[in-house]
C-alpha cells in the first residue's frame, strides 16, 4: 500500500500517468495497472482518466488530503525525535515585530545561551511584508515561537510572558506642556512605582490641546491610544511603515510631539535627563500583556521548553501590582 500511495500521489502532483510514470521510473503500463488495483482495494477510482490533465475524482480528494495528512505527522515524528537526540546541537527560530520583541530577544537570548551554547539561534523580527507573515511561518513550523502582543491566534498556545504599562511622554518644552507640569512624573517614580495612584491621570481631557505622534489604528498601541485618549490632535509628523516606536520617542525627545510609550521602552533610556515629563493613565488599557506563542505541536520540544522557562525566569518580576 505504501508504494501504491507514493504511485497515486505522484500522478496527482504530475497530473499525467505518463509524466509520473518518467518521473518514478517505471513504465506507464505498469503504474496504471498499479493504481487500478490501488483504486479496487480501496472501493473507489482515485482520478478521473477522462480529463486532460489527469484530475482527482471527489473520494480521489479525499485521498491526497489524507496522504499528505499522514506525510506531515511523520515529518513532525521524525523531527521531534531528532531533536530530542540531538538536543545540544539542535535550532529553534524565534520571530517578533513588535518594538517589545526588538527589546526583549537580545536579554532573553543572553540567558538562553548560557545554558544552551552549541543551540543554534535564529531571529525572525518580520521586517519584510506585514507582521501577518511570522503567524504563517508559525503555523507552517518555519518559525518555533513568537513574541507577540496579541492573544487572538486560535491555533497556537499563548503563554503571557510579562505585562507592561503605558505612559504618556513629552518635551516639557513642547508646546502645552507647561500647564501640565504638576500632573507629571519623572522617569524614575515611574519606572520604580514610587507615586500614589492619586497621580495617575482619570481625566484625559488635559490632553486635548497637545499634538500626539500617530502610530498605525491597525497596531496595538494605535488602538490603545484611540481608546485612552479618544478624538486626540495629531502632529503634522507622520511615519509611514513603522514597525516600531523607537523613531516616535525620538522625535517626542526632539519637542515634535507627545507620544504614548512603554514601560520596556522607558526603561532602556538610561541616559535620559528630566526634561521628559511622564504621565500615567488610570485606565486598564494602559496594561498591556506580552505573550509566548507556539504551536501544540512542539509543547514536548525540549528546546522550545527551555526558551519559553528561561524567558519566563528572566521577566518574572514584571508583574502588576
Amino acid at each position: 500500500m505504501e508504494i501504491a500511495n507514493k504511485y497515486a500521489y505522484e500522478v496527482y502532483r504530475k497530473e499525467s500517468f505518463t509524466k509520473a510514470a518518467e518521473s518514478l521510473y517505471i513504465s506507464q503500463p505498469s503504474l496504471s495497472a498499479a493504481i487500478s488495483r490501488l483504486e479496487k482495494e480501496l472501493g473507489f477510482r482515485i482520478f478521473d482518466r477522462s480529463t486532460i490533465p489527469c484530475s482527482l475524482t471527489a473520494e480521489g480528494r479525499i485521498y491526497i488530503e489524507c496522504i499528505e495528512e499522514i506525510a506531515e505527522s511523520e515529518n513532525n515524528m521524525r523531527k521531534r525525535i531528532r531533536e530530542l537526540s540531538d538536543i545540544d546541537h539542535g535550532s529553534i527560530i524565534v520571530g517578533g515585530s513588535s518594538y517589545a520583541s526588538y527589546l526583549i530577544m537580545s536579554e532573553i537570548c543572553g540567558q538562553f545561551y548560557k545554558t544552551n551554547p552549541k543551540i543554534t539561534v535564529t531571529l525572525d523580527i518580520g521586517n519584510v511584508g506585514s507582521p501577518q507573515v511570522l503567524w504563517e511561518k508559525l503555523d507552517t513550523n518555519e518559525i518555533d515561537i513568537i513574541i507577540s502582543y496579541y492573544n487572538q491566534h486560535n491555533k497556537c498556545v499563548m503563554e503571557p510572558l510579562l505585562e507592561e504599562r503605558l505612559v504618556i511622554a513629552m518635551h516639557k518644552k513642547m508646546k502645552g506642556a507647561k500647564k501640565l507640569q504638576h500632573f507629571a512624573m519623572t522617569r524614575k517614580e515611574f519606572l520604580t512605582k514610587t507615586y500614589s495612584s492619586d497621580r495617575e491621570i482619570e481625566d484625559m481631557s488635559i490632553f486635548s490641546n497637545i499634538e500626539f505622534l500617530d502610530f498605525s489604528h491597525k497596531s496595538d498601541i494605535g488602538q490603545r491610544m484611540a481608546k485612552l485618549l479618544g478624538d486626540y490632535k495629531s502632529s503634522h509628523y507622520k511615519i509611514q511603515n513603522a514597525r516600531h516606536s523607537e523613531m516616535h520617542y525620538n522625535l517626542m525627545r526632539a519637542g515634535i510631539g507627545a507620544v504614548v510609550t512603554s514601560t520596556l521602552a522607558v526603561q532602556q533610556k538610561i541616559h535620559e535627563d528630566d526634561s521628559i515629563l511622564f504621565f500615567v493613565p488610570k485606565s486598564e488599557e494602559s496594561y498591556r500583556k506580552i505573550f509566548l506563542a507556539y504551536n501544540p505541536s512542539s509543547k514536548n520540544n525540549p528546546l522550545i521548553k527551555s526558551f519559553i522557562k528561561i524567558a519566563k525566569e528572566t521577566y518574572a518580576k514584571n508583574k502588576r501590582q
